[in-house]
């Protein structure tokens, strides 16, 4: 481990400490403690009992936008400690905790699957272990919605039942009153155009700083000291080195290797993996260079800024190895990023299968599996070490497919939910909710004055009135197609017509992950008990088979 220097400042020494990050599967483990019903919570006959002599059972709401630095939860585990205190202060119980970690309110197409669980909870009535829902805490109004739309339909499913309750840091209060709908769709819509105006006053900063040649971020960059603007002589050198072996014809992989005996960890504390390697080689500012919105900031004769920082190797260089790491492929349906989408992966189990084998200190790996092509087919392989994986476990793809396959099917004939929730969806449920986001986007135009009195009443007429005639259409379909009113839908027939994307889609409602355990030492032969899936609570009290 290289040594901190001695005149260092100590801001300096503090980046020289290794920071404990829990694993993934230790902020797996807490998220899952801080989920559903909270220890030492009552028993369903208690809790109905003190719910008779006063006391109101509620749900508890945790979010926080951004858990990326820490990975640790504290977030959303200080809340949950938050909601409590103001539970207690209300004579209010929580029943059970929804917690999305690391999921942002403000961001469009980001999806919080606790938060859609609470509404179904709100909207039924009751939780998925059968307590009534009389009420929802949380710290603040903006944990659970911070636009218009998403407000309205926190409302409707809240005041589905009477006599409801809702408090937060501010105290409780009363969402059945027209003036409770006013204060929310007016914070809201504060609430966005803040977001707005924040985003809008950091872009220009962020573009003025980066103009100016500034180094910007809050944590030191591998290379450079804690000023961030004069080299580390032994990072650097590292770096450097890193650079002219690409250049020469190594591998990534064994370049990592190289960063990892190197005797200096990332500026976290971390053990080098491939893919920290490669974002520091691809980042324009080891040449000098820095790209804003994935563009070279450059002046206003066309030539990119230079920063104040040293730079560790010349343009050229950088140029040709960022152009090199660009080339290379990155098979089994994972992006640059690392990350996988639903929709473009090319192997039905990506995303949800995960290495289960016991590492030196007994935890599992718990990395993601990704598929890679063979000869005959194709395999689900845990990750390289230096990818954050053990690189130990493989399984055949077509075989796990098939058994989850047949798990999932059995699973949806129990439910008879396939054709309710994904086969025979009503026709018009995507022109309702491009309804419902026109009006919620009038409205939130309105309330931020970018709109007239007489525009703003005429065009809400219209959408109302089209939603209106569209939830008379849904109801008159779900009569004719309630299961009383024709056979029950046959799961098997239908799931052989669906494409990948649907039935991915489908598997992602149903699993939170599959787990991949070792199987027999010397055995080839496929062991289905070595394929665990890890079903999501279910709202039908289905039990997982």
């Amino acid at each position: 481990m290289a040594d901190c220097e001695p005149n260092a400042p100590s801001e300096a020494l503090n980046d020289c400490r290794p920071k404990v990050r829990p694993s993934a599967s230790q902020l797996d483990l807490l998220l899952h403690r801080l989920r559903g019903v909270p220890d030492g919570a009552p028993t369903l006959p208690e809790a109905l009992s003190l719910r008779d002599s006063g006391w109101h059972l509620v749900v508890a709401y945790c979010r926080i936008s951004n858990d990326r630095h820490k990975r640790d939860g504290h977030g959303v585990s200080d809340q949950a400690n938050h909601c409590a205190r103001i539970a207690a202060k209300h004579r209010l119980i929580v029943v059970h905790r929804y917690v999305d970690n690391d999921k942002p309110a403000s961001k469009a197409g980001v999806e919080r699957p606790e938060f859609d669980d609470m509404l179904d909870a709100l909207k039924n009535g009751s939780t998925a272990a059968g307590y009534p829902v009389d009420g929802v805490v949380c710290v603040s109004d903006d944990r659970l919605y911070r636009d218009v739309h998403t407000f309205q339909r926190f409302l409707a499913c809240f005041t589905a039942h009477a006599t409801r309750v809702y408090a937060d840091g501010l105290g409780a209060y009363d969402l059945y009153g027209e003036d409770a709908a006013q204060r929310g769709l007016l914070g809201a819509a504060a609430a966005r155009a803040e977001i707005s105006k924040q985003g809008h006053r950091a872009k220009l900063n962020h573009r003025a700083r980066a103009e100016r040649g500034e180094p910007v971020g809050p944590r030191r960059p591998f290379g450079w000291k804690a000023d961030k603007v004069t080299l580390h002589p032994g990072e650097s050198k590292v770096v450097r080195q890193g650079v002219h072996s690409l250049l020469q014809g190594r591998t990534l992989t064994a370049v990592t290797q190289d960063f990892a005996v190197s005797g200096y960890t990332s500026t976290l504390g971390n053990p080098w993996q491939r893919q920290t390697v490669k974002q520091i080689l691809r980042n324009p500012r080891i040449c000098g260079y820095r790209k804003l919105d994935g563009a070279l900031v450059r002046d206003p004769d066309g030539v990119p800024v230079l920063g104040l920082w040293e730079p560790i190797v010349s343009p050229e260089e950088w140029h040709s190895v960022s152009d090199l790491l660009d080339r290379q492929r990155h098979p089994g349906g994972w992006s640059r990023g690392g990350a996988h989408s639903r929709e473009s992966a090319r192997y039905l189990l990506t995303g949800l299968v995960r290495c289960g084998r016991p590492l030196v200190d007994g935890e599992l790996c718990g990395a993601p599996l990704h598929g890679h092509p063979t000869k005959a087919s194709y395999e689900y392989r845990c990750r390289a070490a230096l990818d954050g994986g053990c690189g130990r476990l493989s399984r055949q793809g077509p075989a796990v497919d098939e058994l989850i396959t047949e798990y999932a099917l059995t699973r949806l004939e129990q439910q008879g939910a396939l054709g309710a929730h994904t086969v025979l969806p009503w026709p018009g449920m995507q022109e309702l909710e491009t309804a419902r986001h026109r009006k919620a986007t009038i409205q939130e135009q309105w309330y931020a004055g970018e709109m007239t009195d007489s525009d703003y009443f005429s065009q809400l007429t219209r959408e109302e009135t089209q939603i209106k005639r569209l939830f008379n259409e849904r109801r008159v379909w779900a009569v004719e197609h309630h299961p009383a009113a024709q056979e029950r839908v046959d799961v098997r027939s239908h799931w052989t017509g669906l494409n990948m994307s649907a039935k991915r889609e489908t598997l992602f409602r149903l699993l939170e992950s599959v787990v991949i355990r070792p199987g027999s030492k010397g055995s080839h032969r496929f062991e289905p008990a070595t394929v665990v899936p890890v079903w999501r609570p279910s709202k039908s009290g289905v039990q997982a088979t």
